[in-house]
């Protein structure tokens, strides 16, 4: 183990600071919330840095903050991002992208289901029940923020509206979620990207039957049954973003292939994020490369101008 034997400064470095990084999520779990989002990430770097005995040796030393009761709880949240950077790491020097954010994803959404289901077993409710006691929960505090920011009319509008917001959110609780878990794993493969060099992000795709997945989940939304409309909707969002990643691999392929510079694709990207529209469009962009292959005609193109 060179890192323990007298590695070289370096090692000893990065070591210092994964450690400082990861001691600062156990103790400080609230405050350290969005630096937790790139440990996964982060993880994936310095595992490939130093060898492997060594840093899974030095990865589970802050595990032994779990003697403090009042650490416990940041212990737990530290725990889980190793294992879901232990995974990434794993399956990414295997070359398989989509797997190292689709396996975690499913890990925390299955963790997530079974805290549902305890919670309602232990207070007599259903399901969506516990969904919809959580809606509350984050509508009152939106709402005692907006109290100091909106004027009374805006504040009577979104009290009328609430009702609606709050069924909504409820229903879409299992898709937020998920997503939200997804972006964040997706987020941490595109720091990640370039240390591995068997990862091209610009060339992932969806399994093409994942088609059959979004066809199911639009049939369901139309179905009139409650229930099934639920899981219809919850099932097209998640595909959705499915779509969406993907589509966001063939924009980064045009401009691979055109040779733009970084100050023009980060506002591009930026954009994209921030106007539900356009992340409409990229989605849909994703979801017909199943038929049309926009990425082959791409370079098909450019070789052409060539």
């Amino acid at each position: 183990m060179p890192l323990l034997s007298g590695g070289g400064k370096t090692q000893w470095i990065i070591t210092g600071l994964f450690l400082l990084f990861s001691f600062f999520i156990v103790a400080m779990t609230e405050v350290a919330l969005p630096a937790m989002v790139i440990f996964p990430g982060l993880y994936c770097l310095y595992a490939e840095k130093i060898p492997v005995r060594s840093h899974l040796w030095v990865a589970v030393i802050p595990l032994v903050l779990a003697v403090v009761p009042a650490m416990r709880f940041g212990v737990l949240m530290y725990g889980a991002l190793l294992v879901t950077g232990i995974i990434m790491q794993m399956l990414l020097r295997k070359g398989h992208a989509g797997l190292a954010v689709a396996l975690p994803t499913i890990l925390f959404f299955s963790l997530f289901v079974l805290a549902v289901v305890s919670i309602a077993r232990q207070e007599s409710l259903s399901f969506q029940g516990v969904l919809s006691q959580w809606a509350t929960r984050i509508l009152d505090e939106v709402q005692v923020i907006y109290q100091g920011v909106l004027s009374q009319q805006d504040m009577a509008v979104f009290r009328t509206s609430r009702p609606v917001l709050q069924e909504r959110i409820a229903i879409m609780f299992p898709c937020i979620v998920l997503t939200s878990t997804a972006t964040m794993l997706w987020v941490n493969l595109l720091i990640v990207s370039r240390a591995f060099k068997n990862i091209v992000l610009s060339a992932w795709k969806a399994p093409d039957w994942v088609v059959a997945v979004f066809i199911l989940a639009s049939i369901l939304t139309l179905v009139k049954y409650q229930s099934a409309h639920v899981i219809g909707l919850n099932l097209l969002i998640s595909v959705g973003q499915i779509y969406f990643f993907q589509g966001l691999a063939i924009v980064a392929c045009f401009m691979n292939e055109r040779r733009w510079p970084g100050f023009i694709r980060w506002p591009l990207y930026i954009l994209v994020l921030i106007q539900i529209y356009i992340m409409i469009v990229v989605a849909g962009l994703g979801l017909f490369d199943t038929w049309f292959d926009f990425r082959k005609r791409i370079r098909t193109a450019k070789g052409d101008e060539q």
